[in-house]
């Protein structure tokens, strides 16, 4: 494995009474590697610290419970146990899902004997010998099974989901903007394809408008409307100059409307994702307070769009309760709220802006 601070870094964890993690898994160059970051506040200046403890080739298929084991490994590595994790936070791919939920540490609750007064100590008991035979070997197949610390889903990835899934279906279905959706998109897209194609179609860009167009990133939602934001603020004629001088077809009135709707109504949840991936400023006490504005300032929208975009401010806050109802009815993040940024280093912080960690 590579580690990004070496001896230093391990002792420095192992200091820490509280942390938490992320863990993620990624491919490039047809090889998969598994990487671990370690999150706390420094007890003296109060400030957020960091570390990469790990970056491992992953070979084979990644199974839920192959992931358990490397993440354990690693762990074990640091020193992190259980009691000093307080979350480990991944994006909401079903095998790291399944992994911290066939892994999960569960604290039982110590049940008090209660005893019968009325017992004469002499008095024999006999116990079921097939009953005492069965839990044996029940937890004989537990031994040696990995123990992962609590699951935090990436707060940012379960945004990009909404928007990528939810919304999307929503335009791509209904009947009112499909067709035109469609279109518009196709549309916008060709227009990103020629630009970033050779300078001669930039320097066309740059005769038509003095704004330069932005191409997306194909992961990054974000990126996708800031380059949708960056078309309407161009106007339509400016637009149209450009898809003649690239041979495509024009944009129209309607599909030009749409995508000012559609980034009218995803402005506040754009400007959530960019504070909920902040790297420095972003703790978990913020998550709660930023899903409820979000929700706010989208249901405020609603009556102020067209029959294209008609409901979609209902599709978007349905998404979020249903993705982040763990975290909306949580009295642990509610805790976290009232805790000022840093304030308590024993609490640890939680990486929700981790997706991803590489």
């Amino acid at each position: 494995g590579i580690h990004s601070h070496g001896k230093g870094a391990q002792k420095t964890i192992e200091e820490q009474n509280h942390v938490s993690t992320t863990t993620d898994l990624w491919s490039a160059n047809n090889r998969s590697y598994l990487g671990v970051t370690v999150h706390w506040i420094d007890k003296e200046s109060l400030k957020r610290r960091k570390a990469a403890i790990a970056c491992r080739r992953f070979r084979g298929r990644h199974t839920y419970d192959k992931i358990s084991t490397e993440n354990e490994d690693i762990f074990s590595e640091y020193g992190l146990t259980l009691d000093k994790i307080t979350a480990c936070v991944t994006d909401n791919g079903s095998n790291f899902v399944k992994a911290f939920k066939e892994y999960q540490h569960i604290e039982s609750e110590e049940e008090e004997e209660e005893v019968d007064e009325n017992i004469c100590e002499e008095e024999a008991h006999f116990t079921d010998l097939h009953s005492v035979l069965a839990s044996t070997n029940d937890e004989n197949e537990h031994v040696g099974l990995c123990v992962l610390p609590p699951h935090q889903r990436c707060a940012a990835h379960s945004l990009n989901l909404v928007a990528n899934n939810e919304v999307e279906k929503r335009l791509a279905t209904n009947p009112e903007s499909r067709t035109v959706y469609r279109s518009a998109t196709a549309k916008c897209s060709a227009l990103w394809t020629k630009s970033s194609r050779s300078t001669v179609a930039a320097e066309c860009v740059e005769e038509v408008s003095d704004k330069k167009l932005i191409v997306p990133t194909v992961t990054r939602w974000n990126s996708f409307y800031d380059a949708y934001a960056r078309i309407t603020e161009m106007p339509l004629n400016d637009i149209n100059d450009l898809c003649k001088k690239f041979q495509i077809k024009c944009m129209n009135d309607r599909e030009y409307q749409l995508i000012k709707e559609y980034c009218a109504i995803m402005k506040p949840f754009s400007i959530a994702l960019d504070i909920l991936q902040g790297e420095e400023t972003c703790f978990y006490g913020m998550l709660q307070p930023t899903l409820e504005v979000i929700m706010a300032k989208t249901l405020a929208m609603k009556n102020a769009s067209s029959a294209m975009t008609t409901g979609l401010p209902e599709i978007i806050v349905g998404a979020i309760k249903f993705r982040f109802a763990s975290v909306i009815d949580s009295k642990d993040a509610l805790l976290h709220i009232c805790q000022s940024q840093g304030q308590r280093a024993r609490c640890g912080p939680r990486s929700i802006f981790m997706w991803p960690a590489r």
